[in-house]
């Protein structure tokens, strides 16, 4: 489907895209039948584009532990997402709705960071790894990922367009209790969000600085593996500079990017929470 998509027209991509999406849920329901829910399996949450899924997927190989990266059906159905924060569904609807991403033991999906309380209650006995990044890196690499200027003041239709799926999720902060409207100002009150989750828990959840990563990614990995008591059995030096999710534009100078006037609102709105995580 991603071949035939590409050589499409423009105007049609969507509509292929959501044939594909509608297609593969049919075979996802099939193939999760027979699928058993972990018990207990190892969450590492934070925001889009964090790091996220390099550290997750790394952690699986060194540890030779099952990786789900994201939850494929409520990426493409995300309203679930927002049904279950609004209790029109139950946590344990939205995992069966999900069985074969919850299944493995090592679960990354961003998403779920603002469902932390109902994970902790339904998996007692998981363990939780929280991802964070500087929300000036983090919030251009959203934005890089999705083909979008940091320096407008408002998004167009066709800008908006670009956040497809779950993605539309990250436009609008008001499922998760925000208030704002500019892109900007959503994007760095989401952080605020998501990094508050975990602020407010941070005795039961596991750490991860995304720039501590960067700076020694073996070491990083081995010390997240011994806190989570897993064992490690594989070699994964080949692999720590493999690129898990496309790479954005990290050498641009950030106030090109952004703009005077967006860099301040990202300053101003995330400058406590930045605080408290040592940026």
């Amino acid at each position: 489907m991603g071949i035939i998509n590409n050589l499409l027209p423009k105007r049609i991509k969507p509509i292929s895209r959501y044939f594909g999406f509608c297609v593969k849920s049919l075979f996802y329901k099939l193939n999760s039948i027979n699928k058993k829910v972990n018990s207990s399996p190892i969450f590492v949450l934070g925001n889009q584009k964090s790091g996220t899924s390099v550290i997750a997927s790394l952690l699986g190989e060194l540890t030779d532990k099952k990786i789900a990266i994201d939850l494929f059906y409520s990426g493409f159905r995300s309203k679930l997402f927002e049904k279950w924060k609004d209790a029109e569904i139950s946590t344990s609807d939205f995992i069966n709705l999900n069985k074969i991403e919850f299944s493995s033991e090592i679960i990354k999906e961003p998403h779920l960071t603002v469902f932390y309380k109902e994970l902790k209650s339904e998996f007692q006995e998981s363990k939780f790894v929280f991802i964070v990044r500087n929300p000036l890196d983090n919030i251009r690499s959203i934005l890089d990922r999705l083909n979008v200027n940091g320096n407008k003041k408002n998004l167009s239709k066709s800008e908006k367009k670009s956040f497809f799926h779950s993605w539309n999720l990250l436009l609008n902060n008001h499922w998760i209790g925000g208030n704002k409207s500019q892109y900007i100002e959503v994007l760095a009150e989401r952080w605020n969000i998501i990094s508050n989750v975990y602020l407010q828990n941070k005795d039961d959840i596991i750490l991860i600085k995304y720039e501590d990563f960067l700076s020694n990614k073996q070491k990083t990995l081995d010390d997240l593996a011994k806190i989570l008591e897993l064992e490690i059995v594989t070699d994964i030096t080949h692999n720590l500079d493999r690129q898990y999710q496309p790479k954005g534009n990290s050498e641009i100078d950030l106030k090109e990017f952004f703009g005077e006037e967006n860099y301040k609102i990202i300053e101003r709105l995330c400058k406590e929470n930045m605080k408290e995580l040592g940026y």
